[in-house]
């Protein structure tokens, strides 16, 4: 008998992250957890690897802007700030996220980054204020969205976008599932709940291809990342 869940549809579980009710304390943990996986466990690999290839058409004497949707504790932004300033690329970010206490840690996190702003708002709602960026970001971003908003919020990214989107988040699969189970099993309270259930949460190579298709983003490509990783991503052309 298997103790693993078949995974055949996404769930739609609210994860306790998602939910208001975890502490300051479990917050920043669980941000703690979520860097470090980003870090070392492929989130920064697949929107690097992306971005080597986009920035050899960057001219360095413009600004490339950034929206970074769903930031939580902004640790990519930074990670793509260090990563441009190498390459003498000057980038400005603005990041978002709905979740008022996230971003409050976020902005000890990034104290004194003037080329990263931070705002309290959701995806709708900043996209009506009529804004523009080269490129909208975005990690872990697109599971934590309910299975109808998927399409709708790609194409809410892509009016903010002029010239490409890019979003890391995960393969929903079996082995992912025991990964991620066994990976958290000693981390905090929030970590071992939300981390198995971002893989339930998440995606099907296909899946992806066909939200985007159903957007109308035909110059989105799903490809796979290293330790169960996607990305989703294009440029416009």
């Amino acid at each position: 008998m298997s103790f693993l869940p078949a995974l055949t549809d996404r769930a739609d579980e609210p994860e306790l992250m998602d939910s208001g009710a975890v502490s300051p304390a479990e917050l920043d943990h669980a941000l703690d957890f979520l860097s470090a996986t980003n870090a070392f466990l492929g989130g920064w690999a697949v929107m690097r690897e992306r971005l080597e290839v986009w920035s050899r058409a960057w001219d360095k004497k413009k600004i490339v802007t950034m929206l970074d949707v769903g930031t939580g504790a902004a640790d990519l932004p930074l990670r793509i700030l260090s990563w441009g300033r190498r390459r003498r690329f000057n980038i400005k970010i603005i990041g978002i996220d709905t979740d008022a206490k996230v971003l409050e840690l976020a902005r000890a996190r990034t104290e004194g980054e003037e080329s990263l702003g931070l705002m309290h708002m959701d995806l709708g709602t900043f996209a009506a204020l009529g804004g523009r960026f080269d490129y909208v970001t975005g990690s872990l971003f697109l599971h934590h969205l309910p299975p109808a908003e998927l399409v709708p919020s790609l194409r809410l990214c892509d009016g903010l976008a002029v010239k490409g989107l890019l979003f890391s988040d995960l393969r929903r699969c079996r082995a992912a599932y025991a990964g991620v189970s066994a990976l958290t099993c000693m981390a905090g309270r929030v970590s071992r709940f939300d981390g198995p259930l971002s893989v339930r949460r998440a995606f099907l190579p296909e899946e992806l291809e066909r939200a985007a298709a159903d957007a109308g983003l035909g110059y989105l490509r799903v490809r796979p990342g290293p330790f169960f990783r996607l990305s989703l991503a294009g440029e416009k052309h």
